[in-house]
């Protein structure tokens, strides 16, 4: 129907229809004046004709519509249209597809279609109405859908609201479970589980059933655990549907070997030339190894005890050990070793009726002196002196036999 279509009843317009004559004036019958009144709320003018009024033997009327108003407009008469089905019902992960058809009496079915709201999460809606696809999503969706004149979005229009319901149907089933875990002290510990299941599925991840905090994913990273972190840890899994739980999986936190620690360092020594000497280091910790240097060089020495036999002035020098473990290293102190000529006595010293015995030894260091008839014959102890660096003296009172005496260190 055109935008300015006019329809006037005049003397000859009126004569073909059914009507009934008064004194001087034609009235259209009740059936045509109800047809009248039914597109009365579309009429944008509604008046006797002016140029015609004054004829006494006529009513003419005219009646004018808008293009907004023309009747069985699908915007102006959205009331009048429909929108099947109104109600939608889908299944999560499962393929569906329902046609919607938006149509009135007089435009019939929309030639396309549209709309601005969010769809279900997996499904799309086509230009025929049609939704379709795998939801991914469970709940309900009240969609607003646009159904237009023409096939390219264009004309007249009428907008319908449905209800789309995605209802889940696959419980939470663990594929691949969490796997025991140990790590040592300070490091990162990581727990993962596969699943399947509708959304939304909820995760929690608990340790001796305690939920821990913020571990909502499929993988629970704990970083710098220490031995309180170490126990059970398992995880929840959630939906509509049903809650399964995985089996419970262990946590083992390793406390690495502390480095070495030294509880006794090597002492200095001073020995005579020809005589033995240890150097001794007392270290803590486990899985211990040793390497003994002498003036920063290396000597044969991988045990705590580092051992010198007949050393000579060349031994002098100070030593140190390096001892280490799959955790760190440490370096002991350095002990000196002084080497002094070997022990033997000065030559006698008379004096008065006596003679003196004296010998160069180290300060405090303890000594035997040991005497015998003769050098083939055993020796005895005499007496114990405590060493001087200037010379111990032992005063011996001579006898009219024959006395051989030594000097030997004791420590």
């Amino acid at each position: 129907m055109a935008d300015a279509a006019w329809a006037v009843a005049d003397a000859a317009a009126i004569d073909p229809v059914e009507h009934v004559e008064y004194p001087r004036m034609k009235v259209l019958r009740p059936h045509l004046l109800a047809a009248f009144l039914q597109l009365a709320p579309l009429t944008k003018v509604l008046q006797s004709s002016p140029g015609l009024a004054a004829s006494p033997a006529l009513v003419i009327l005219r009646w004018v519509f808008g293009a907004a108003a023309v009747a069985g407009s699908m915007h102006g008469l959205s009331a009048a249209s429909g929108i099947s089905p109104t109600t939608v019902r889908a299944t999560n992960g499962i393929r569906s597809s329902t046609t919607f058809i938006v149509s009135d009496t007089t435009h019939g079915t929309a030639a396309s279609y549209s709309t601005a709201s969010v769809l279900p999460p997996g499904m799309t809606l086509s230009s025929r109405g049609i939704l379709s696809g795998t939801p991914t999503n469970a709940g309900t969706y009240t969609l607003s859908i646009r159904g237009w004149q023409n096939s390219n979005f264009s004309g007249d229009s009428a907008t319908k609201s449905v209800s789309v319901t995605v209802v889940n149907t696959r419980p939470p089933v663990i594929t691949t479970p969490p796997a025991n875990v140990s790590v040592s002290r300070g490091q990162s510990a990581t727990f993962s589980v596969a699943f399947t299941g509708d959304q939304p599925l909820t995760i929690r991840w608990l340790r001796e059933d305690v939920e821990v905090s913020n571990a909502t994913n499929a993988t629970l990273v704990l970083s710098n655990v220490q031995p309180a972190t170490a126990g059970r840890y398992r995880v929840r899994l959630a939906n509509s549907l049903a809650t399964v739980f995985s089996d419970f999986v262990t946590l083992t936190v390793a406390v690495p070997e502390p480095a070495p620690g030294i509880a006794g360092q090597p002492a200095s020594r001073t020995v005579h030339a020809g005589e033995a000497v240890q150097f001794g280091v007392q270290a803590t910790g486990n899985g211990l190894a040793y390497a003994w240097t002498k003036n920063g060089q290396p000597v044969a020495g991988t045990t705590p005890v580092l051992s010198l036999t007949n050393v000579t002035p060349a031994d002098a020098g100070n030593y140190s050990v390096r001892i280490t473990n799959v955790t760190g290293a440490t370096n002991s102190a350095p002990a000196s070793l002084t080497v002094i000529p070997p022990l033997h006595f000065n030559p006698p010293v008379r004096l008065g009726d006596n003679f003196q015995l004296v010998f160069p030894g180290v300060d405090g260091r303890r000594y035997l002196i040991e005497s015998a008839a003769d050098l083939n014959s055993s020796y005895s102890p005499l007496t114990e002196l405590l060493g001087k660096t200037n010379g111990a003296v032992l005063t011996v009172v001579p006898t009219n036999a024959t006395q051989v005496y030594r000097v030997k260190t004791v420590n």
